[in-house]
């Protein structure tokens, strides 16, 4: 198994967090190119993954330009970033769309092109997580796991609208469609959430491709029996790619120290 990787583990940081982050990705068995991105920072707190789509190299390239934009922005606003991580987080990915939308104006073979994102600013045992999409973030905690950002998909708000309905009941290529996406619309609405952490607990970001073929009881035992931080991201792209791999997988995990 080729798995892509990124790691950063570093004592409490300039953001006040102690924190461990580990990322994995891979390109499935079933598509030709891997349209998904990831970030992770310890020395900023910062963790970022995007889900790219469109035609030809479209995908590849708006996650790759979102996981810059924000990486970019956030560290050039610097103490702000600690200041007022929700403003900071959304600055990022409002920039991030703008971006997207300027190169897909330029080049017509990228017109249309978007990216889901999660990213997240880890700040005093706060994590302040931002997301458009389908792509989640979730809290392992002694063994339990909270979902903790709700999809922007035609499946979610499908749910929501009708309680007694299930997700079977759309199929297709409507299972796909997300309702928000970054480079989109001119305008991008981005919803973000506080979450209190405590030493011990794991947060894990990840694209569709781990949260199609895995439920979320299966992410907690793999994380919660995983020796290190890195061996759960394997772990947990590794059960994605044997419940099929149907589509790339992207895992980004911090864990607070």
């Amino acid at each position: 198994m080729s798995v892509s990787q990124s790691d950063a583990t570093v004592p409490p940081t300039a953001n006040g967090s102690g924190v461990q982050m580990a990322g994995r990705t891979h390109v499935g068995h079933v598509r030709e190119s891997n349209e998904d991105s990831h970030f992770v920072a310890a020395d900023l707190g910062l963790v970022v993954v995007a889900d790219g789509m469109g035609g030809h190299a479209g995908g590849e390239v708006a996650s790759a330009i979102v996981v810059e934009s924000i990486q970019r922005e956030i560290r050039g606003i610097g103490a702000f970033a600690n200041a007022a991580p929700a403003l900071a987080l959304t600055a990022a990915i409002r920039a991030a769309n703008d971006a997207v939308r300027l190169e897909g104006e330029g080049k017509p073979a990228l017109r249309g092109m978007g990216s889901t994102v999660v990213a997240a600013l880890v700040i005093e045992r706060v994590a302040h997580v931002a997301h458009a999409g389908d792509s989640r973030a979730y809290r392992v905690r002694k063994g339990g796991i909270e979902r903790l950002t709700r999809d922007h998909s035609l499946v979610e708000e499908n749910l929501r609208e009708n309680p007694g309905a299930t997700k079977d009941d759309l199929d297709g290529v409507y299972r796909h469609l997300v309702t928000r996406a970054v480079g989109a619309s001119p305008v991008l609405e981005v919803d973000v959430v506080e979450v209190p952490c405590e030493s011990g607990d794991v947060l894990i970001f990840c694209s569709d491709g781990l949260t199609g073929p895995v439920e979320d009881d299966m992410i907690a035992e793999i994380v919660s029996a995983s020796p290190s931080i890195d061996r759960a991201a394997e772990g947990l792209v590794e059960a994605a790619l044997e419940g099929g791999g149907p589509d790339n997988v992207t895992v980004a995990l911090v864990r607070i120290t």
